[in-house]
């Protein structure tokens, strides 16, 4: 379908997240009618593009691997001493804020019940909704006041996304996987940042992905990654056998006839990959030979 075949829908769609790309962070700053006890503490800060290096350095890159625009951070005050900040991060499409969202989200929290995704870590809490990435971090200045700081860090999430209209599902590459592989701690990638801090493959981008998705399993990962077409998938997975081969960190590489590759890293962990369509599936872990089976037969 072509842009100019598309339906209303589809152009309805299209205006809203050009609206929503233009439209002013600080509408979604709760108002004081709906956090009472609390209010606005200075200036909000706001960055947008490379700016995010001076009010994260170090964390920047896979904002910008994802695809960044810009964020507003607006601190809160109660009387008693909490204090409330939240975040709400604007990147280039609601793929790009899910993908940040479940690279930071530990999988260990419970959940929050707010936007399309969310988590609670003690006096933390972050959510995703539409191109928005919404993070609230509690503190409590006094020492005195902290068995309620939950309480304000909900009530500022609740109103902030209250204030986001705007809604959309998971990536469709995301939900094309067995609904039990994306709970907690699942992982949609976008480039080699997020793919290395969750195992170092090589030191250069060797798989060269479209996206990916990684799942905890026992004693390592399946990763998930997605090409073209299946011609370029098989073309990718020659480069990583070959590469495999190049470097010590790889033993006993092997491609079967039936195209599966299958190697060993320097700790210990077995490696199982094979083609299934445009993908290629991937288990690495202590367990790989036994269970890659069944998890890669599950892939469509």
């Amino acid at each position: 379908m072509t842009l100019s075949t598309a339906g209303p829908l589809l152009w309805a769609v299209l205006a809203g997240w050009l609206l929503a790309g233009q439209a002013d962070l600080s509408g979604f700053i709760p108002s004081p009618a709906q956090i009472p006890g609390w209010s606005g503490k200075g200036e909000s800060q706001r960055f947008s593009g490379d700016d995010l290096y001076i009010y994260i350095d170090g964390g920047a890159e896979i904002f910008n691997e994802y695809g960044f625009r810009r964020v507003l951070a607006q601190d809160f005050e109660h009387k008693d001493g909490r204090g409330v900040t939240l975040e709400i991060y604007e990147m280039t499409d609601p793929v790009a804020a899910f993908g940040i969202y479940s690279f930071q989200a530990s999988g260990k929290g419970r959940p929050a019940g707010l936007g399309t995704d969310g988590e609670i870590e003690e006096y933390y809490l972050r959510f995703w909704k539409g191109p928005y990435l919404v993070a609230v971090t509690g503190y409590d200045s006094s020492g005195q006041a902290r068995e309620n700081l939950l309480e304000g860090v909900l009530a500022v999430a609740r109103a902030a996304d209250a204030r986001m209209k705007q809604a959309a599902p998971r990536p469709a590459f995301c939900r094309d996987l067995p609904a039990d592989w994306t709970g907690p701690g699942f992982k949609y990638l976008r480039g080699v940042l997020g793919l290395n801090n969750l195992y170092p493959f090589f030191p250069r981008d060797v798989f060269n992905f479209r996206e990916a998705a990684a799942v905890p399993v026992e004693g390592g990962w399946l990763f998930v990654f997605g090409y073209g077409d299946q011609a370029e998938a098989r073309l990718r997975l020659d480069e990583v056998g070959k590469a495999m081969t190049e470097i010590e960190t790889y033993k006993g590489v092997q491609t079967h006839p039936d195209g599966r590759l299958e190697a060993s890293d320097s700790k210990g962990n077995q490696l199982v990959a094979r083609i299934i369509g445009n993908k290629i599936g991937l288990v690495i872990s202590s367990r790989a030979a036994e269970i890659a089976g069944n998890l890669l037969a599950r892939i469509q």
